[in-house]
């Protein structure tokens, strides 16, 4: 029996999902479909006469499940954003333009005092917007693992927040996935990986010596039988045995008569 294990870095799978503009209300039938194309795929490029069987161990999907976590009420907290303000001339240029006034006779005081206020204003509205982010993808997630005993969140993300100029950089969930496809490497003979980084390439060479086959998960706008379509690809197709290619077309149609793993009704995002 060959075992089949998902590595999912859920980031990735939103953003090629979001870019094909699908949005997933059963993720366990989503996975379920992705299972059975792997199974098939894998038959075909291993050259099996006859179909050899199969189970799905797992699907180990990786999420973002923290923030930095800014006190913005502590002193402490104003003073070092503060201080990151005055030093980015930039960002510093940029809020006096939007305060300035040239009917108002204000101080260069009170105008550094005016950008001041507004930048941080504008930040903290943005930070609460990223902290209710973080509070619903968790409870979508806890959704998931009620649905689905096959399905394990592991939230191994964390947002890295850049407070002038209002982005997050997501740190750690690759590096997760990784290294535990290399310590789980027990439970599984085919790992089905959905990532579009260069930190599991190392991994998958490992693995490959050790003679696990690896899928590299490549998403497809429109259909197998389209004589173009907009791929939405992994970097580590070409360290990978075989390529799965999901098509848009199939996930929207979708049979959802079809129970899969269970229901896993829910949005991410």
């Amino acid at each position: 029996m060959q075992r089949f294990a998902f590595f999912v870095d859920g980031s990735n799978l939103y953003g090629s999902l979001r870019t094909m503009n699908l949005e997933i209300n059963n993720y366990s039938q989503l996975y379920a479909h992705m299972y059975r194309e792997a199974v098939r795929t894998w038959h075909e490029v291993t050259l099996q006469d006859a179909p050899a069987s199969a189970q799905l161990r797992r699907v180990y999907w990786y999420a973002v499940g923290s923030i930095d976590d800014w006190d913005l009420q502590n002193q402490q907290s104003r003073t070092a954003l503060r201080s990151a303000f005055v030093r980015d001339q930039e960002i510093r240029a940029l809020w006096l333009a939007r305060v300035a006034a040239p009917e108002a006779e204000a101080t260069e005081q009170e105008r550094e005092e005016a950008a001041w206020a507004a930048c941080y204003s504008d930040f903290r509205d943005w930070y609460q917007q990223k902290i209710r982010a973080i509070d619903g993808m968790r409870r979508f997630y806890a959704g998931v693992r009620a649905s689905s005993d096959l399905i394990d969140i592991r939230e191994a993300g964390h947002w890295k927040v850049n407070f002038l100029h209002k982005w997050v950089e997501e740190k750690g969930l690759d590096t997760a996935l990784a290294v535990d496809m290399v310590a789980l490497q027990d439970n599984y003979d085919v790992a089905i990986v959905v990532s579009g980084d260069a930190d599991a390439i190392p991994s998958i060479r490992h693995l490959k010596e050790r003679g696990k086959h690896i899928a590299a998960v490549e998403f497809v706008g429109g259909g197998a039988t389209d004589t173009r379509g907009r791929a939405f690809s992994s970097r580590l197709k070409i360290h990978a045995d075989f390529v799965l290619r999901i098509f848009e077309k199939d996930i929207v149609h979708l049979d959802h008569r079809n129970k899969g793993m269970g229901n896993g009704n829910g949005s991410a995002g």
